[in-house]
């Protein structure tokens, strides 16, 4: 390593040049020597008369193109083979997804309308503001005292349920309603939808047929029964509204005052935000219900309603007046056939209390109860 290192120094000190570049021109004809020699091998092997080696080399190189070609044609049609079969398997699995789909919109359809959905548990649930509350407990310590008569036969009696009863009647209405013969979306054999979802307890009314009947034609499913807590609630309810006009209008109640009756009937309707209902008479029952003027109890929760009533349809010559959550109207007597209707939902206005208390979606449930 020593004598490599100070050649150069050596050849300059002792002033040979000239043996320098004799170096570099002997290097060169080296390699243009061994290049000659390279390109001339296979002529070299014929002229020393080995014309069948260069043969088979030759063979050999066609040889090997030729496995090749024929490598390279059956990894193509293997991979034709595997995006087919890649295509067939996406075909499968596209129609076992539909299949899926379809199960599980038909078990949605059969297994009901859930109004109260689960929320996600990683949601943090804030507290109504402490005004918010104080503003519903005193729009409940007005129960009873807060009732108006319409017309005769129909009395509005504002926050008569209690918040307690509200978010009670909310989580039965939500049990029955995931059940067999639990919520699901009416319409007419036009394809026509009515823009609420129906429950029918006691027995099932059909939109399309108007008539009762004892299973629901859309699954064969039987309504599940009126439960008896409501049934007292729309006894009660009719009793106090009877005993507030006999003891407000004296000699003049004839006519205001409504049947008692307990239900066998009703008709659970839930509206989401774009919810409506055409003005309409409930005149389905039995000829002996609408002779004796059999009220028509009706339970507000959740969103407030826009309600019309007249004694037509034209919702231009129709009286309207704000259903809130916790609100019960009864119409019977004379009113027994009123025309009515809901012609909006206004978004946000349900009890915070309530909401907090159920999860129930946004929107209103209305409960309406007769006999039959």
């Amino acid at each position: 390593m020593k004598n490599f290192k100070h050649t150069p120094m050596s050849l300059h000190a002792d002033g040979n040049s000239k043996k320098v570049n004799e170096i570099g021109e002997k290097s060169q004809k080296d390699d243009e020597k061994d290049m000659k020699s390279f390109k001339n091998t296979p002529m070299s092997l014929h002229v020393d008369g080995n014309p069948k080696k260069v043969k088979k080399i030759g063979e050999k190189s066609q040889k090997d193109d030729d496995d090749d070609v024929a490598l390279d044609v059956k990894n193509f049609k293997n991979m034709l083979m595997s995006l087919d079969a890649d295509d067939e398997s996406k075909k499968v699995k596209k129609f076992q997804d539909k299949s899926q789909n379809d199960d599980d919109d038909e078990r949605l359809n059969h297994s009901g309308f859930d109004i109260c959905p689960k929320k996600d548990s990683s949601v943090i649930k804030l507290k109504a503001p402490l005004h918010v509350m104080n503003r519903e407990r005193r729009k409940q310590s007005m129960k009873g005292q807060n009732i108006t008569v319409l017309r005769s036969g129909m009395v509005l009696m504002k926050g008569y349920i209690s918040s307690a009863d509200q978010i009670s009647i909310v989580k039965t209405c939500r049990e029955l309603g995931i059940c067999d013969g639990g919520f699901y979306q009416p319409g007419y054999g036009s394809g026509t939808k009515l823009h609420l979802k129906m429950m029918c307890l006691g027995k099932n009314w059909d939109p399309e047929t108007s008539i009762y009947s004892e299973l629901r034609p859309y699954d064969n499913s039987k309504p599940p029964g009126i439960p008896e807590k409501f049934r007292n609630m729309v006894e009660k309810a009719i009793q106090d509204s009877n005993n507030y006009i006999r003891l407000n209008h004296g000699g003049s109640n004839e006519g205001k005052v409504v049947p008692n009756m307990s239900p066998d009937i009703c008709i659970v309707n839930f509206y989401s935000k774009t919810g409506r209902l055409g003005l309409h008479q409930d005149k389905d029952e039995s000829e002996e219900s609408i002779k004796k003027g059999l009220p028509v109890v009706s339970f507000s929760i959740g969103d407030s309603a826009e309600f019309k009533y007249g004694e037509n349809r034209a919702e231009d010559e129709a009286e309207n007046v704000t259903l809130e959550s916790g609100d019960v109207l009864i119409f019977g007597g004379k009113s027994r056939l009123i025309y009515h209707g809901v012609t909006s939902i206004l978004p946000d206005t349900a009890p915070r209390s309530l909401l907090q208390a159920t999860d129930m979606s946004p929107g209103r449930l209305n409960l309406t109860f007769r006999m039959y």
